[in-house]
């Protein structure tokens, strides 16, 4: 248990625009038994593996048909964090590179990582009670440049819980930018 205060990493996060992608890990294994074991060579998945969750549209998951359009502020930062679903952590997602072709639309994405951050959570012996853990975060910040559409790509492995990667994958998506209403 702490009283310490938990500090954002940046200012930055809390005036970020957040897009959460879910990333049903056991199925991608099922879809696609025999994953590539190459980084540099991942598996190309298609479409109805990942889910999408914005705050600008937080009470429906977006639709995912190679296609994902977002709401967005020009030159507000759009932070991009991967999960998987799993039971019992089976299986994680690390998102080790994404692309854009389009820098004019959105900036090219680089991966920030900010280490030793303290973490709530529920203690186990007295669940109303918190406790903490250190652990880094890491998500994947561009830029919205203009309203438009740019090709992105996600390459992201599924890692078990020995942290052994058992699968390189690629997701390839348009998206498109739109002003907020």
């Amino acid at each position: 248990m702490t009283s310490q205060p938990i500090p954002s990493p940046s200012s930055a996060v809390t005036n970020a625009q957040n897009v959460l992608l879910v990333i049903d890990a056991e199925s991608v294994l099922t879809g696609y038994p025999d994953p590539s074991a190459d980084a540099a060579n991942p598996t190309s998945i298609t479409d109805e593996f990942i889910f999408i969750i914005t705050a600008a549209n937080s009470k429906k998951i977006a639709t995912n048909d190679s296609n994902v359009t977002l709401t967005v502020e020009i030159d507000r930062d759009l932070h991009f964090r991967s999960r998987s679903i799993s039971l019992i952590a089976e299986h994680s997602v690390a998102v080790y590179n994404m692309t854009t072709d389009d820098s004019a639309v959105l900036s090219e994405p680089k991966l920030e990582v900010h280490q030793d951050l303290t973490v709530p959570a529920p203690d186990h012996t007295n669940p109303t009670v918190p406790a903490s853990h250190r652990a880094d975060d890491h998500f994947w910040v561009c830029t919205p440049k203009t309203f438009g559409t740019a090709q992105c790509a996600l390459n992201f492995m599924l890692v078990n819980q020995q942290c052994e990667a058992v699968g390189y994958f690629r997701w390839q998506v348009a998206v498109e930018l739109r002003p907020q209403r």
